[in-house]
């Protein structure tokens, strides 16, 4: 009798500190039908594709005393025959001081995610029409929300290449320093920040980078939202890359039609285009069918565009 109470009182204490800790698994997978013209070619090709297979673990642990520490872990994997690669990798500490984050990450385009306003399309951060993402090492602060306003300082180790090079490195890879400031309360969302890179000892070139602005907002006027973003980049010579975005989209019961116009301009050359078209239908919470369209402009007689009707299920 002593035995079984000993043991359905370990039960419950065990039980209690695996209560402290939770993981998760979520994730997406999608294919598609896709038809494009390259960029560069005029080359044509189309078939049936795998456009997204994602998979993350996150794990959250109670510390006490309003301390939480949460590391999560991203897999990417296309189905047969494709490599199974590591994505974004964190880890991070939570409380009352706000959120500290290390890891080896994406750092996404910037001005997108609030310019695009929600719309259903491919997606114009290709490098092309608007900044393309990069990956970095990085170790970043984020306060907590204050009456919706919140703050980031972020140390960027290495743009471009995620586990390589260093602060002290003498690559033509750069390090930066990021600080920003977000607002989200009610229909209302912006996001500003202004980085400084550093040089890392290396020669400079004409394509090192100084520093850059980005700015970005949306407005959600219910029956539809709206989204603008601007970036300016500019290098050690004084050449400024400015990209514009502009986004709408629309809801119509399960239905979520949307449209982004983005230009990117490089000092004094006339400014490549790009035009994202999209439908979404939502099946359920977790499953739609989206059709998009892109065309893009790069200023030569050689247009880029892509049509691609994809079905996605995420979990």
């Amino acid at each position: 009798m002593k035995k079984t109470l000993v043991a359905v009182a370990a039960l419950a204490v065990a039980g209690g500190a695996f209560a402290q800790s939770t993981v998760s698994l979520t994730g997406k997978l999608a294919f598609a039908y896709e038809s494009a013209k390259a960029q560069t070619s005029g080359a044509k090709t189309s078939g049936l594709r795998v456009t997204d297979g994602d998979f993350v673990l996150t794990a959250v642990e109670d510390l006490g005393g309003g301390l939480k520490a949460q590391a999560s872990m991203a897999v990417q994997s296309r189905g047969r025959t494709t490599n199974v690669q590591g994505r974004d990798a964190t880890v991070a500490l939570m409380g009352g001081f706000g959120r500290v984050t290390i890891g080896a990450v994406e750092s996404g385009n910037g001005i997108i995610g609030l310019a695009s306003a929600g719309a259903p399309t491919r997606g114009l951060d290709n490098g092309v029409t608007s900044a393309a993402a990069g990956n970095v090492d990085w170790l970043a602060y984020h306060t907590n929300s204050m009456g919706g306003f919140t703050a980031t300082v972020q140390y960027v180790d290495s743009i471009s290449a995620a586990g390589t090079g260093g602060s002290e490195n003498t690559s033509p890879l750069q390090d930066a320093i990021l600080v920003g400031a977000a607002y989200a309360n009610g229909p209302i969302a912006a996001s500003a920040d202004y980085t400084s890179y550093g040089q890392n000892g290396a020669a400079l070139v004409a394509t090192t980078t100084d520093n850059r602005i980005r700015m970005s907002g949306s407005y959600d006027l219910g029956v539809a939202k709206l989204g603008l973003g601007y970036a300016r980049q500019k290098d050690v010579l004084g050449v400024a890359t400015k990209d514009l975005m502009l986004g709408v989209s629309a809801p119509f019961g399960p239905v979520t039609v949307g449209l982004v116009y983005a230009t990117r301009k490089v000092g004094a050359a006339a400014a490549n285009k790009g035009l994202d078209l999209g439908v979404d239908y939502a099946l359920s919470k977790r499953t739609a069918v989206r059709a998009m369209y892109q065309t893009i402009d790069v200023n030569t007689p050689i247009d880029g565009s892509t049509f691609r009707v994809r079905l996605m299920h995420t979990f």
